[in-house]
């Protein structure tokens, strides 16, 4: 429970590592596709992914197959102005990250003290996740909020499940949410997005956080960002998102399509210091005096002092006090209580009024 005594929603990811309220906001790189189906490059992004001091790399497992049903339709990808246009089925064959690559490279990340997991995209590829290698976390993407057979396998599977609830609307997340909850999912993420690429800054209904806190308060709450920068990322902390995921490449550079809105390992490195900082920004609820404060109340806040020279036994009257610096003495909200009270010693002027000064009153 937090300060408030309001149940806080926390739960163990995997080992020792618990995520929610209260716990450092888990950061997951998102290696995707930007290995470009490539080991090697997927091994190498792993690498730098942990120098940037991120949680967690993700992945994704898929086939064209498992995908569409329309092979050859075009797709077109890329920054304004140089937009590539091809083959979506060719486009995610040359993508896919092997199968028999999965297991070396989870080992990796967890040798460097990442969590691994992956997105898949059929119950076949959530069964090789959980058969072959174990998975610890599963991530269901936007797409397939509608696809209650992935959903039906990933709640009775035992592990916790982040669900991104992008371009649905609230009434397939709820089904969605409802299904996984239902059916044996106790430990489940909903993950805010806009399934834009990238998303625009006008369309990141970042608020939608809040929303989903208070309609589904056993759920921890996180953002899938799309968008340029770091800017939504921080102000989706700030509200409430305990896991954050951001697409990670080697560099932007790189041709494919996704690396030219991925964060290359300068941005990543900026995101995690500062949703650091911003965590310690944030501190807690509860308001009082910081010690880092106490030097500047003692000497700055106002108390009360004499006016004017006053004799023991004399009665305080209000055109005798000051409300003046430095702030250890008698609070002048305290004003009214003193009015009346003969001092027990001699004041000179401007001395600050302590409560030491008063004789007890018969």
């Amino acid at each position: 429970m937090n300060e408030s005594g309001e149940d806080m929603a926390r739960f163990t990811l995997y080992d020792d590592v618990s995520i929610g309220d209260g716990q450092p906001t888990f950061i997951v790189a998102e290696i995707g596709a930007n290995h470009n189906g490539d080991p090697n490059l997927a091994r190498r992004c792993v690498e730098a992914a942990a120098e940037c001091g991120v949680d967690a790399v993700k992945f994704q497992t898929y086939t064209a197959y498992e995908l569409l049903s329309h092979y050859n339709s075009p797709v077109t990808w890329g920054p304004e102005g140089h937009t590539v246009t091809e083959e979506v089925g060719g486009m995610f064959d040359r993508l896919a990250l092997p199968r028999t690559a999965h297991r070396p490279l989870f080992d990796y990340a967890e040798s460097l003290g990442l969590m691994a997991f992956s997105t898949p995209f059929s119950v076949d590829g959530l069964d090789f996740l959980l058969d072959e290698l174990d998975m610890p976390c599963i991530k269901i993407a936007s797409s397939d909020v509608c696809y209650p057979d992935l959903l039906l396998r990933a709640a009775r599977s035992d592990r916790p499940v982040m669900l991104s609830v992008g371009k649905s609307s609230l009434a397939e997340a709820d089904m969605a949410v409802s299904t996984l909850l239902e059916n044996g999912c106790d430990r489940l993420v909903l993950m805010h997005c806009v399934a834009n690429y990238p998303s625009r800054m006008e369309d990141m209904n970042l608020r939608t956080i809040e929303s989903l806190k208070m309609m589904y308060p056993e759920c921890v709450i996180g953002f899938s960002d799309h968008s340029m920068g770091i800017t939504a990322s921080l102000g989706a902390v700030a509200l409430g998102a305990r896991v954050i995921e951001k697409h990670f490449t080697l560099s932007n550079e790189t041709v494919g399509p996704d690396h030219w809105f991925s964060m290359d390992p300068e941005s990543m490195a900026a995101l995690v210091r500062e949703v650091r900082n911003l965590e310690a920004a944030l501190g807690r609820p509860r308001k009082h005096v910081l010690p880092s404060e106490v030097q500047e109340r003692h000497g700055s806040v106002r108390s009360l002092s004499v006016a004017r020279d006053m004799k023991c036994g004399e009665r305080i009257r209000l055109e005798d006090l000051r409300v003046v610096r430095p702030g250890w003495g008698i609070n002048p909200w305290d004003r009214e209580k003193i009015l009346g009270l003969a001092l027990a010693c001699d004041l000179p002027a401007e001395s600050v009024l302590e409560w030491r000064h008063f004789k007890e009153q018969g």
